[in-house]
């Protein structure tokens, strides 16, 4: 239950503080306050899809390997679906530039949230 909760509720909260942190620092442009809902829905989405991953990995694998491979799937999970929603865009192919900070919005969120939700106390792996 603990990790239902830190990857459906912190992981967006996550998810709109590493977007802000790269667009502000890393890409130094202005993070518009509209984008802030469309950044949680989208890392809600990712937290349910990875959230079961890191589950499962929970069970098999120690947290110094879990957590790197929880990172890897947030990342490849946000932009698969970026490239699934921009599909139906045929005529403009995402760039490099814009999969990127994407990419790490996924990584950092899902990768913090894996850390949170280790049983430190009653660890299998």
């Amino acid at each position: 239950m603990n990790r239902a909760l830190v990857f459906a509720l912190l992981g967006p909260v996550f998810g709109v503080l590493a977007a802000w942190s790269i667009v502000t620092v890393a890409i130094g442009a202005h993070f518009d306050s509209y984008g802030v809902p469309i950044v949680f829905f989208f890392t809600l989405i990712v937290c349910a899809i990875v959230g079961p991953v890191d589950g499962v990995l929970a069970y098999v694998v120690p947290i110094w390997l879990r957590v790197p491979m929880t990172t890897m799937v947030g990342a490849a999970v946000a932009v698969g679906l970026y490239l699934w929603v921009h599909l139906g865009n045929t005529t403009v192919p995402p760039s490099l530039h814009r999969l990127f900070p994407i990419a790490m919005i996924g990584a950092l969120s899902m990768g913090v949230c894996s850390l949170l939700s280790h049983d430190y106390r009653g660890s299998r792996a």
